[in-house]
C-alpha cells in the first residue's frame, strides 16, 4: 500500500514559503512607502518658513515666487490704486515676513491702476452745471478761461479738453472755456489808481462809465481826496454805461508820534 502524506507534508511547506515571501515583500513596500513618503511628510507637517514679501512686484513674479516657497497663492481680488501700476501686488495676507507652514493659502490684492473715467460733455452747459457733472464723474475742474464769442450766451461752456468722451484717469483734470458774451459793447476800465476824484471821473466818462460807490477810506500818506483803490481793477472788460466804484482818502491821518 502506497502512502501520500510526505507529499501533503511538501505542499505544506511551499504554502508557508510563498507566505513568507508575500510577507516579506509587503514588509519591504511598507519600509519604502514609509521613507518616500510618510516621513517626508511628518517631517514637513511640522516645519515653518518665512513668507516671501511680494507686495510691489507683479503677479506672474509673486505668484512664481510663493508657489516655490510651497504657499498656494490666490488672486483674491483687483483694486484701482493711485500709486501702483496695473498688475502689482498692492497688499497680501498673510503679510510678507510673517513665520507660516507651507502650503498656506496667500491670499493677493493686485493694483488695477488708476481709476478710469468717461469725461462728461461739459459744452453748453453753465459753469455751475459744469462742475456738478465732473464731481458726478469724480473728476475735477482745472483751468477755467474766459472767452468773448457772439455766438454763446454768457457764463456757457463751449470748449472743453479733454474732448467729451475720453477716457482718463480721476487725477486728470478737464479745462474749459466759459463765454463772456459778445465782445460789442464793452470797454476797458481805466486805471484811476493815485488821480484825484476830479480826474478820476473824467476818465471814466471819457471811457463811457459812470461812478459807482464812493468808500472813503483813511490814510497817513496820501493826499485826501485821492483814489486809492477802484472795482473793477484797471484793465479788466466791462458793458458801457456801468459803474466803477472807488476807494477815496478821506482825510490825512497824523503819524503816530513815538514818545520814547
Amino acid at each position: 500500500m502506497i502512502t501520500k502524506k510526505p507529499v501533503k507534508k511538501l505542499e505544506k511547506w511551499q504554502t508557508i514559503a510563498i507566505r513568507a515571501v508575500i510577507i516579506l515583500l509587503a514588509f519591504i513596500a511598507f519600509l519604502l512607502l514609509f521613507d518616500k513618503i510618510i516621513m517626508p511628510w511628518y517631517v514637513k507637517r511640522g516645519e515653518v518658513t518665512v513668507l516671501p514679501k511680494v507686495v510691489g512686484k507683479p503677479v506672474e513674479d509673486a505668484i512664481r515666487l510663493l508657489s516655490e516657497a510651497g504657499y498656494e497663492p490666490i488672486k483674491y481680488e483687483t483694486q484701482f490704486d493711485e500709486k501702483e501700476k496695473e498688475g502689482v501686488i498692492i497688499r497680501q495676507t498673510p503679510e510678507g515676513g510673517d513665520e507660516t507652514k507651507p502650503g498656506r493659502k496667500v491670499y493677493l490684492i493686485i493694483s488695477g491702476g488708476k481709476e478710469m473715467v468717461i469725461v462728461p460733455n461739459l459744452m453748453g452747459q453753465a459753469l455751475r452745471d459744469a462742475r456738478i457733472l465732473l464731481v458726478r464723474s469724480n473728476l475735477d475742474l482745472g483751468k477755467t478761461d474766459m472767452a468773448f464769442t457772439d455766438s454763446i450766451s454768457s457764463g456757457v461752456v463751449f470748449k472743453q479738453s479733454p474732448e467729451p468722451g475720453a477716457k482718463i484717469s480721476t487725477d486728470q483734470k478737464v479745462n474749459i472755456v466759459v463765454s463772456q458774451g459778445s465782445r460789442a459793447g464793452r470797454v476797458t476800465v481805466p486805471d484811476l489808481m493815485g488821480v484825484s476824484f476830479n480826474e478820476a471821473i473824467l476818465r471814466l466818462g471819457n471811457a463811457k462809465l459812470g461812478v459807482g460807490n464812493r468808500n472813503y477810506v483813511p490814510s497817513t500818506t496820501d493826499k485826501p481826496g485821492t483814489v486809492v483803490d477802484q472795482s473793477p481793477k484797471p484793465g479788466e472788460l466791462s458793458v458801457q454805461g456801468t459803474t466803477v466804484d472807488l476807494f477815496i482818502v478821506e482825510e490825512k491821518i497824523s503819524e503816530p508820534v513815538n514818545e520814547n
